[in-house]
């Protein structure tokens, strides 16, 4: 298993190309492997035959085997002997599974029994839908299954805090609020080094610029890709590119590249209606923060006239093993002066 995110967290096999003892040449795709929402072709470092197996969707630690490249032509045989003992006498002949060529090929890469499946096809037959309808379930389960050890993972390993504080702004309503948190971020990052960049064991490695992640809620669950530099480009630049980030995560097309980096994590909850969470710390990150609903509301300009207006809850989660609570609430209280009235 290639080390996609993290070598102590977790992945899984989505895909074998390869029967189980089946020849293989060098830089052959053999497998795709998945890591959070980051899919990786795995490739035959030589010509052999592929054993051992791991199986689908079972979650193993990163830098971990998957299967063995075995070099003696026997040894396949063997293995298959071994898996597959032949039946007594008395057994009943399995009944015949009638299916397309691409169902065949599609049960294959994702380990589907075809056996116990009932084709939507003419007569029965079990069409490439049917089979990939069938191993969604799993598939998903198996992601949801390294998300979730991740997630626990943060939270036994750190001491998080989350500070509440609320956005003042005038008579006009924000617009790409996500982009211009995000851009505000990048540049109170630059006075607070103490919340920017990653821990090492119980060190923290400050990093000289900030590389803003950005959680993104997908069918299968939660991604946070890293925009480069943000305090550097525009608001209207950054919108564009976590857009654009959106639609590959959606579709699937994010590299492990996508995720390299990040030194600092937001969160968007309000188009939820959600005014204040507790956002869990993107390891191995140090602090992340959520931002709520914009809600209209009177307030007060600085003449101290009441005016209509607008107000946004940022929570702040930091860990409090490397930061301190007022180290943190001033970059939060810079934060909200940035971005407010």
């Amino acid at each position: 298993m290639p080390v996609i995110t993290a070598s102590d967290e977790e992945a899984v096999v989505t895909a074998w190309f390869v029967d189980e003892g089946g020849a293989c040449t060098e830089g052959q795709l053999i497998a795709e492997v998945q890591a959070e929402k980051i899919s990786f072709d795995i490739e035959a470092p030589g010509a052999g035959f592929v054993v051992n197996r791991i199986a689908l969707n079972h979650p193993v630690p990163q830098d971990s085997p998957i299967c063995l490249i075995a070099d003696s032509v026997e040894h396949p045989a063997a293995i298959a002997a071994t898996a597959a003992p032949s039946a007594p006498d008395s057994a009943v002949p399995p009944a015949r599974v009638t299916a397309s060529p691409a169902a065949k090929r599609a049960a294959r890469e994702l380990g589907v029994d075809l056996t116990g499946l009932v084709g939507t096809g003419p007569g029965g037959r079990i069409t490439e839908s049917d089979v990939r309808a069938a191993a969604a379930p799993a598939v998903t389960s198996g992601l949801r299954a390294v998300i979730a050890r991740n997630m626990r993972r943060s939270h036994a390993e750190t001491a998080p805090v989350t500070l509440n504080s609320t956005v003042q702004f005038g008579v006009e309503k924000p617009s790409h609020i996500t982009a211009e948190v995000v851009k505000v971020v990048a540049e109170v990052l630059a006075d607070h080094p103490h919340l920017n960049g990653h821990r090492e064991s119980d060190v923290f490695v400050p990093a000289g610029v900030a590389q803003v992640a950005v959680a993104i809620q997908t069918d299968e669950g939660l991604v946070a890709p890293v925009l480069r530099n943000p305090a550097s480009r525009s608001v209207d630049v950054i919108s564009e590119e976590i857009q654009g980030l959106a639609d590959r995560a959606s579709a699937k097309t994010l590299t492990a590249e996508d995720f390299e980096g990040g030194t600092f994590t937001v969160s968007n909850m309000g188009s939820y209606g959600i005014d204040g969470f507790t956002p869990i710390i993107n390891l191995p990150q140090v602090a992340i923060l959520g931002v709520g609903a914009i809600r209209p509301v009177p307030t007060i300009d600085k003449s101290g006239a009441v005016t209509s207006g607008y107000q946004m809850v940022l929570s702040l989660t930091f860990d409090h093993a490397f930061v301190d609570g007022v180290p943190a609430a001033r970059f939060l209280q810079q934060i909200v002066e940035n971005l407010g009235l």
